[in-house]
């Protein structure tokens, strides 16, 4: 299963946008390998501009596996930010969710920000 975080989406959403993630994103939603959870979610209505954007957002939400946000993904983004903080790392805290959300489920987070490598090398350095 694959956490696909705002950023794949709103690539894959423009006309021209990466061919090879809209292929992969495709391939993903086809065979039931799609997950989504409430802090991408929320990025992405947040973005929306209309009943078009709305429609395909429902549609993602539907044909994904939801990952609930519970209290380990609290836990977790607790840590991670702590870990960022010390690190000198300034991130989003919206990504910092994300990436706990993928931590863990124990998912692969696919995702084009500069932001989850930062995060990456800050949780590595706890570790």
């Amino acid at each position: 299963m694959v956490l696909i975080d705002s950023s794949i989406w709103i690539e894959v959403s423009r006309k021209d946008g990466d061919l090879s993630l809209k292929e992969e994103v495709a391939t993903l939603l086809r065979e039931g390998q799609s997950a989504m959870t409430w802090p991408i979610w929320v990025e992405l209505y947040q973005g929306s501009k209309g009943k078009r954007d709305e429609e395909n957002l429902r549609g993602w939400r539907e044909v994904s596996h939801w990952l609930d946000f519970d209290d380990a993904c609290w836990t977790e983004a607790a840590t991670c930010s702590r870990a960022c903080l010390r690190a000198g790392i300034n991130v989003p805290f919206g990504d910092i969710l994300i990436h706990a959300c993928a931590t863990r489920h124990q998912v692969e987070l696919l995702e084009c920000d500069r932001h989850f490598a930062m995060i990456r090398n800050a949780a590595a350095r706890r570790a």
